[in-house]
């Protein structure tokens, strides 16, 4: 029992120097000890395993204080490689990603509406992962494991996909099937708790204990970020902040409630509204028309399109009102993209939203909007298997170059 409690209390303190490295980007063995509160002693014996394993750099050494110049520390980018993988509505993209998150190689490959069954899922994931890794002349053995990002409810601790509203997934074991086909570590999580984990890491989220990430796709999604932790909730999958009712007169969603957030805000519900204003011969689009189709004619000027986001901003204004009195936040992240509706969503968001919450510097919590980018989800991901690494040198595969 006293070398399993050294074990987690090293495992603790080694998370806890990476994390400052990271946030830092270089600091002396000194300042580590500082911002840690770890002994110089504990400080000096992890930062040289840590050396030893390629995941730490050396630099030139920094401003003397008197005495002996301090050698500042930084992460080594080399020191370990993730792929992550988002599985969105229409393609699935695949990321290589160094130690500090940056891409080294990206694959897409757009999905075909009629083979979206777990089956033939699972091989386009495999088949996309070795593409990527093939493309930046990788190899399985030199990553340390796949991060995948499923919009859905996933019970991350095992990996299991409970339901997939865009697949209608129901109780698939995905990460054992992915773990048997590829012979690495796999992890899978809801995409917007993937995205929460790399904004805590490596985004508007670092240096921010508490804060909450809003997604904004054809669905309504949520990352919690309480006490400097991820919040998965009792059964993992806690954050279906879409799926909080907002009106229970309102329009049916796709998880059988009626008048959920998702169904007046998600683009889902937008491209619906756009379909009966098209009906009514109130637009010159065709049945059928593209969430960008949508967007362009609204930011147009047409009035009737316009009314559509209009609703759905001051509805998401009321639905994180009533997060922000729930969890208290400092700062609110959305992301996603929606967020390329910009002000058509987020005027009309600012007019429901309560004192104190805004995009003002001084706010009491204050929002932020993370620029769309098709990787963003997918690195995600690869950060979720980062997070990994940093807890124990087992998690890690010895680049071979």
């Amino acid at each position: 029992m006293a070398v399993a409690n050294r074990d987690l209390m090293r495992a603790i303190n080694r998370f806890a120097i990476l994390h400052a490295i990271r946030d830092a980007g270089t600091v002396s063995r000194v300042d580590l000890a500082r911002r840690t509160g770890l002994s110089q002693a504990t400080v000096t014996g992890i930062t040289a395993d840590l050396l030893r394993e390629g995941m730490l750099l050396e630099e030139q050494g920094g401003r003397s204080e008197g005495g002996r110049r301090p050698v500042p520390l930084a992460l080594n980018p080399g020191g370990a490689y993730t792929v992550g993988v988002h599985l969105s509505v229409d393609q699935v993209t695949v990321v290589l990603m160094d130690l500090q998150a940056g891409i080294l190689k990206t694959h897409t490959k757009k999905l075909a509406s009629d083979n979206l069954a777990a089956g033939p899922m699972v091989e386009i994931l495999v088949e996309s992962v070795q593409t990527c890794l093939w493309q930046a002349d990788f190899t399985k053995k030199q990553i340390s494991g796949i991060g995948v990002a499923i919009p859905g409810l996933i019970d991350s601790r095992t990996g299991f996909v409970h339901y997939v509203p865009n697949y209608t997934w129901n109780d698939i074991a995905l990460a054992d099937r992915l773990r048997e086909r590829m012979g690495v570590a796999v992890y899978v999580e809801n995409s917007a708790n993937t995205l929460a984990i790399y904004e805590q890491w490596f985004g508007i989220g670092r240096g921010t204990d508490n804060f909450l990430l809003i997604t904004t796709e054809h669905g309504i999604g949520a990352g919690l970020v309480l006490d400097g932790k991820l919040y998965r909730g009792f059964r993992g999958i806690a954050g279906e902040f879409g799926h909080t009712v907002v009106d229970d007169e309102g329009p049916l969603c796709r998880c059988g409630q009626t008048g959920c957030l998702e169904a007046i805000c998600g683009n889902n519900a937008i491209l619906r509204e756009a379909k009966e204003v098209i009906r009514r011969g109130q637009s010159q689009m065709e049945n059928e028309p593209t969430i960008e189709e949508v967007l362009a004619e609204a930011k147009g000027g047409n009035p009737a399109l316009r009314a559509i986001y209009d609703r759905a901003g001051r509805t998401l204004g009321i639905g994180i009102g009533n997060m922000c009195k729930l969890f208290d936040p400092e700062k609110i992240i959305i992301a996603g993209k929606g967020v390329l509706a910009g002000e058509l969503l987020f005027g009309p968001m600012r007019e429901t939203l309560p004192p104190g919450i805004s995009f003002a510097r001084d706010a009491r919590t204050r929002i932020f909007i993370q620029e769309w980018q098709p990787t963003l989800y997918a690195r995600g991901a690869g950060a979720l298997v980062l997070q990994e690494v940093y807890q124990s040198p087992a998690n890690r595969v010895v680049p071979i170059i």
